[in-house]
């Protein structure tokens, strides 16, 4: 009969430790990832004619079309080659980046230890997902 106590008593405390472990790894964890997570950007789209930025492997958007702004600064891999289209109206879909926190000659991805404020015309940042060429002139 005592080993019966004795063996329910050990197992209830298995037991609730074994909870008490599952429940804090699901909160601390559920915890954890909710402060890691920050509101995406949601992609749009612009259209505008392109041009070469001022600074080399920089580009604009300029003349965009709709009521939003009209000059936008293109944060872009390589590989979207950006330079073929300079002088095309083209159609651009990304999210909108915050400019304090990109390093200069960055395709568009944040830094946060990048502090230094960057100074542009450009009202607004986009890194760029996707390309379309509207026309091959800009109008």
């Amino acid at each position: 009969m005592r080993k019966s106590v004795l063996f329910v008593g050990m197992f209830v405390t298995l037991f609730s430790f074994t909870t008490l472990g599952v429940v804090t790894a699901q909160y601390g964890g559920a915890q954890a990832e909710k402060e890691k997570q920050k509101p995406a950007a949601k992609a749009h789209t612009m259209t505008g004619c392109l041009e070469k930025g001022t600074e080399p492997d920089t580009f604009r958007l300029t003349n965009v079309e709709g009521t939003g702004p009209k000059t936008v600064e293109l944060h872009a891999e390589a590989d979207k080659k950006l330079a073929a289209h300079v002088g095309h109206t083209i159609a651009i879909t990304g999210p909108a980046i915050d400019p304090k926190t990109i390093q200069k000659g960055t395709t568009g991805r944040t830094d946060p230890a990048a502090a230094e404020e960057k100074k542009t015309a450009a009202e607004h940042h986009m890194r760029v997902d996707s390309i379309k060429m509207i026309s091959e002139k800009c109008s």
